[in-house]
């Protein structure tokens, strides 16, 4: 596809000496902010760095420089319902600096001939015609111009919110809604509501995940239902460096029911490495229980056992 960028914004973002891995990620937002029509998007860091051509650690260097200057707001996601072990993608919205806009509403409007058919100009003065609907503040729902506010400002004022409030919150942002009702005692300020809406507004307004990339990761997850040899040898290399000394179990039922919760108990809904680090950390802070269910003969045979002697007979 054929993205648009405004000359003025672009030739500003020259004269503030942008880095040019500041400029790929702004456009890259920019383009899919355009495309979503509310100018904000929600993209992991390593697709941005993917799809810039760069790397995670300049990603967020980059990040920090366009919110120095105001042209990127980041919003944290919360929880990811998915995944609660995670914290949902960062939403990121674009802006067209402050200067920059009023420069453009000086600019005098088209001009008309007699035959009332508009008149070519010139780019600068077409962008300043639209001055108003190119400056990304404004989406379809309107949101308050607070101030951008911190990782940790957000999660203390998200911490500040009631269970009742937060399981409405959850609910819409899943749900996609505009609106929240806070309880009548709420422990939030005017301010700290107006950022909550603000935030449950932007999820509203992000491209919701399409029914085929869905599809898509259902089946992935079903495909890999079993663990190779190599990923059992390197879990049990794991567990011998994470075995408190005070866990009776031996190494190989520790693995059994490792494997068993990955390849079909709760741990089967995340990713293989995820999976296994949770089931280690567990294990390391021994609160690593038998699986529920499990049954008592199971185990994890992927070959002969004597072509997989080094690995124990797994």
């Amino acid at each position: 596809y054929f993205s648009l960028r405004p000359k003025p914004l672009e030739k500003w973002l020259w004269a503030a000496k942008a880095p040019g891995s500041a400029e790929r990620v702004f456009w890259y937002h920019w383009d899919i902010g355009h495309q979503n029509g509310s100018w904000v998007s929600q993209v992991p860091i390593r697709i941005v760095a993917k799809e810039c051509g760069i790397d995670s650690g300049t990603v967020t260097r980059a990040y920090q420089w366009l919110q120095a200057r105001g042209l990127v707001r980041r919003l944290d996601g919360g929880r990811d319902e998915a995944n609660p072990f995670r914290q949902a993608t960062s939403l990121t919205e674009v802006f067209v600096p402050r200067e920059l806009v009023r420069r453009l509403a000086a600019e005098p409007n088209r001009r008309r001939d007699s035959g009332g058919a508009p008149s070519r100009v010139s780019g600068l003065q077409a962008a300043a015609t639209v001055g108003a609907s190119v400056h990304p503040i404004t989406p379809r729902t309107p949101i308050s111009s607070a101030p951008a506010l911190s990782r940790h400002e957000s999660q203390a004022i998200l911490q500040k919110l009631s269970d009742a409030e937060r399981r409405r919150l959850y609910a819409g942002q899943r749900d996609r809604k505009i609106d929240l009702t806070f309880d009548a005692d709420t422990r939030l300020s005017e301010f700290e509501r107006q950022y909550v809406l603000d935030t449950l507004r932007l999820v509203a307004g992000a491209r919701p995940p399409s029914s085929v990339s869905t599809s898509v990761r259902i089946a992935t997850l079903a495909e890999r239902r079993r663990l190779s040899v190599p990923q059992l040898l390197e879990t049990r290399q794991r567990l011998r460096k994470t075995k408190g000394e005070g866990d009776s179990r031996g190494i190989d039922q520790l693995l059994r029911e490792i494997a068993w919760s990955v390849e079909e108990g709760s741990l089967a809904k995340f990713e293989v490495r995820h999976a296994m680090a949770i089931a280690c950390k567990k294990v390391r802070d021994g609160v690593w229980s038998t699986p529920y269910g499990m049954p008592a003969d199971w185990t994890p045979r992927r070959a002969h056992s004597e072509a997989c002697g080094v690995a124990g007979g797994i």
